[in-house]
């Protein structure tokens, strides 16, 4: 296929932004009056307990105060924000560069799964020459929060492919999670694992491949 035909579906967190989910599982502990950081970070994944407010189900209000419930927190609104937010962290050098530049070749798109409390904070963080954010340069973002579910539901990829008139073949997506990759493979998107430590390395090496 015609790499110009191509348009690229990006994912956020450890692909474009690093994160590093121990530093809020710490926080949280913190802040706990009962839990480790190693007991918040299991009731996080065994209990998906931030899946509703990333699917939009929960408000800001409501995910406080059922995640001070769920993990004994004792502590401001302040407090867990800075806490839920200890996971981001600084954007890649140049990425704003490296990015404007694929955008000059293929369409490009966003879909990550977060959250209200974590998007206000990255979509202001100025990383264009005049202070631009990162986010204007895709033609379309998806968060999940807004979108009403997350990945790997199969039907957040269908939405995306409907939403923009492009079939399956034409899209590439690239995320760091192996169960978001093969829900999009069965879509019949060309899905591509990332490596977090090398992730912009890695996408360049996959779109030097499409032009070769």
């Amino acid at each position: 296929m015609s790499s110009s035909k191509l348009s690229l579906l990006f994912d956020l967190g450890n692909v474009l932004l690093p994160i590093d989910l121990d530093k809020t599982f710490q926080a949280f502990a913190d802040l706990s009056d009962r839990f480790s950081a190693e007991e918040v970070k299991e009731l996080t994944h065994s209990q998906a307990l931030w899946a509703r407010y990333e699917s939009g189900l929960q408000t800001e209000e409501e995910f406080r105060y059922f995640l001070r419930h769920s993990l004994a927190l004792n502590c401001s609104d302040e407090q867990f924000d800075l806490a839920f937010s200890a996971l981001l962290l600084d954007f890649h050098p140049q990425v704003y560069t490296w990015l404007e530049n694929i955008a000059k070749q293929y369409a490009i798109y966003l879909l990550s799964n977060t959250s209200l409390i974590h998007a206000k904070q990255f979509t202001q963080v100025p990383l264009g020459p005049q202070g631009e954010s990162l986010f204007g340069l895709f033609k379309k973002t998806y968060f999940s929060f807004d979108l009403g579910m997350i990945k790997p539901d199969e039907k957040i990829y269908h939405h995306v492919l409907e939403d923009l008139s492009l079939k399956p073949e034409n899209l590439v997506f690239f995320d760091d999670n192996f169960h978001n990759i093969e829900s999009a493979k069965r879509v019949g998107i060309d899905g591509v694992l990332i490596n977090p430590s090398c992730s912009l390395q890695q996408i360049d090496s996959y779109l030097l491949q499409l032009c070769s």
